[in-house]
């Protein structure tokens, strides 16, 4: 390249005026620290204030309507109100993403054991007598010796139950979120279906880590709870690998519910 020769940059992506409407309500929302139930201007208020048409107002704020942003009335007293997108919504778009893409186990445990440790100790003073009940309860349908089903698959969904109680407790919402995607990626990703008779070692490693995470929140030890999760966590990547290489692929689709 000769050395007179610049880069080229690109221009800039075009952005719908609608589009462009969506991410100024966004700042709005965040710069003037607004909540969930809060009204937004009404639509004469907003096509003064951004200076656009009424079918560009009416266009974003459809948009956000379908990302969950806000709820749209009619009527003398209707409009936009903000509103707590769920966690549905966030997990389809996620799925939806991830439908094909390679996950791999080994990078799924990874991460689940960077947060799931952070997980068991921040729930660990929070959790009620009700919680432990609760996660007592799951302890005992995860494993067939214990009032688990017959059906393996059931009891790895009392398993991964376990954890979404905990992101229930958790006083960190994006600690919470991050788990809670990793155990439905977990269910939507890894297929663990018709291949797991007589794979026992599976059962006993979660109801004995499970149990020790149990004495270690009744004993509201977050430092221990930590440790137990982390090893926890190496211990069923262990156990996922194996359980995914005994999948036989080819029956799946001809005998889903097997």
């Amino acid at each position: 390249m000769s050395k007179e020769a610049k880069p080229r940059i690109s221009g800039t992506r075009r952005v719908k005026r609608s589009d462009q409407v969506v991410a100024d309500i966004k700042r709005w929302i965040v710069q003037t620290q607004q909540k969930v139930g809060d009204k937004l201007p009404q639509e004469a208020a907003l096509i003064e204030q951004m200076g656009v048409a009424r079918g560009t107002v009416r266009e974003a704020l459809a948009a956000l309507q379908v990302q969950g942003l806000v709820t749209v009335s009619t009527g003398p007293n209707g409009g936009a109100t903000l509103a707590q997108p769920s966690y549905d919504r966030c997990l389809e778009a996620v799925s939806n993403f991830l439908y094909f893409q390679p996950v791999d186990i080994a990078t799924l445990y990874a991460l689940r054991r960077a947060v799931e440790p952070e997980l068991a100790a921040n729930v660990t003073p929070r959790l009620t007598d009700a919680d432990l009940a609760e996660l007592d309860a799951l302890i005992g349908l995860s494993h067939p010796a214990h009032g688990g089903s017959a059906d393996w698959n059931e009891r790895r969904e009392a398993d991964l139950l376990f954890h979404d109680r905990l992101t229930d407790a958790c006083s960190s919402p994006m600690l919470a979120l991050f788990c809670r995607l990793l155990n439905d990626i977990i269910r939507r990703v890894i297929v663990v279906r018709n291949a797991q008779q007589s794979f026992d070692r599976f059962d006993d490693e979660i109801l004995h880590s499970h149990s020790d995470l149990m004495d270690a929140f009744r004993a509201r030890d977050a430092d221990r709870a930590r440790a137990l999760m982390h090893a926890h966590m190496e211990h069923a990547e262990a156990l996922a690998l194996e359980a995914e290489s005994r999948v036989d692929r080819g029956s799946l689709l001809m005998n889903p519910s097997d």
